[in-house]
């Protein structure tokens, strides 16, 4: 009779040590390891209601109060005005000084910063700036400076994604109207290949904190700055791609580089507001199903001011088109799938709930943990 005892006990404590010994090896991994893990609260966002908007080229260009504004690829002086959250929509011609002799092409870009809205094109170059409900704009400061992405920052004043003549390598600035007028900034973003596609990224500027956000595309990391661009922390996103995954070729006697190979995006599209910056990210974590990461976009949310990851939330396809672009203003996500724009509801609060909940939970499971490997 000991005997067959003695073996349940021994079955017993076997199974019960292989079940410790692979949680810890799983939470050490979690950190340690090159997998990662992602929080998802039990209450999603919701979705709210959509428009067909016939056309799948626009983008988010801003927000005041509880209109959100897009514009348009192919047609740079249309402006839609969207109220949140009925969607009732308002078709805006922009107009601006001098309009026969400016060019408008497919990478000239409206950014709306309340009160005003602003016209910029790094390849001509030029910035314009006119007032909401105005809807006129013209040419307001010192605009000769090239650049990939201008983002106000104030009434005048942009950050802007540029490259330096110097080293030929991505920089960021800052233009004012004040002599030097450009300030470029060495060291924020940093080489790790070739000075320009390992440092791509998107630029963000987070009006309620008043700070400036890049998300590089091809690695796990943002960086936060003030609005004179000084450096205020590295943060990571959970990912574990610490290097960038890229080939580059020289054309015409090394003075052109170009990707020779399709990059290894991390992350795509971003948005920022109020405490939070949200990243569509590309990678896969080690406790999402495959199926569900390849039909939908996961969103990992991190807090700016705690520089810590929060949670991560899927958003579904609508009529068989996923996220290619979203916008967050307030309770409020609104997203870009195809030619239809859909708003969500973004239960913020619950979030915060449910991250108090499942932190809980961890430090029970680690104290657990502790209590059965001191015994």
């Amino acid at each position: 009779m000991k005997n067959p005892i003695i073996k349940i006990s021994l079955c017993l404590v076997c199974s019960i040590s292989v079940v410790v010994v692979l949680f810890a090896i799983s939470r050490e991994k979690t950190h340690k390891d090159n997998g990662f893990y992602r929080l998802f609260p039990p209450h999603p966002v919701t979705r709210a209601k959509a428009i067909d908007l016939k056309f799948n080229s626009y983008y988010f260009a801003g927000s005041d109060n509880s209109r959100v504004y897009l514009s348009n690829v192919t047609a740079p002086l249309h402006l839609l005005s969207v109220n949140l959250p009925n969607l009732d929509t308002t078709h805006i011609r922009l107009s601006v000084e001098d309009q026969s002799s400016t060019e408008f092409r497919q990478g000239t870009r409206v950014t709306v910063l309340s009160p005003y809205f602003y016209i910029a094109d790094g390849i001509a170059p030029w910035l314009m700036r006119g007032t909401l409900g105005k809807w006129s704009a013209r040419r307001f400061m010192y605009d000769t400076a090239y650049f990939n992405r201008a983002v106000p920052i104030g009434p005048k004043s942009f950050v802007l994604k540029t490259m330096s003549s110097q080293t030929r390598q991505r920089i960021l600035a800052k233009a004012t109207d004040i002599s030097p007028y450009v300030k470029l900034v060495p060291g924020l973003l940093e080489k790790q290949i070739d000075g320009i596609f390992c440092t791509d990224g998107k630029l963000y500027y987070n009006k309620d904190l008043a700070q400036v956000v890049y998300v590089y595309d091809y690695r796990n990391q943002f960086i936060v700055m003030d609005t004179t661009l000084n450096l205020l922390f590295r943060g990571n996103t959970i990912d574990t791609t610490t290097r960038v995954k890229i080939k580059t070729a020289s054309l015409y006697s090394g003075k052109t580089k170009q990707l020779a190979a399709p990059p290894f995006l991390v992350n795509k599209t971003c948005a920022t507001s109020g405490d939070y910056l949200f990243v569509h990210s590309n990678l896969m974590a080690k406790n999402e199903n495959v199926e569900t990461f390849r039909n939908t976009v996961v969103i990992d949310v991190y807090h700016l001011k705690n520089n810590t990851y929060e949670f991560s939330f899927y958003i579904q396809p609508y009529k068989n088109y996923k996220l290619s672009h979203f916008y967050v203003a307030d309770n409020y996500l609104v997203a870009i799938h195809g030619q239809y724009l859909v708003v969500y509801n973004m239960h913020l609060d619950s979030f915060r709930k449910d991250r108090s909940v499942l932190a809980q939970n961890e430090r029970e499971r680690s104290s657990m943990l502790k209590h059965i490997l001191s015994r």
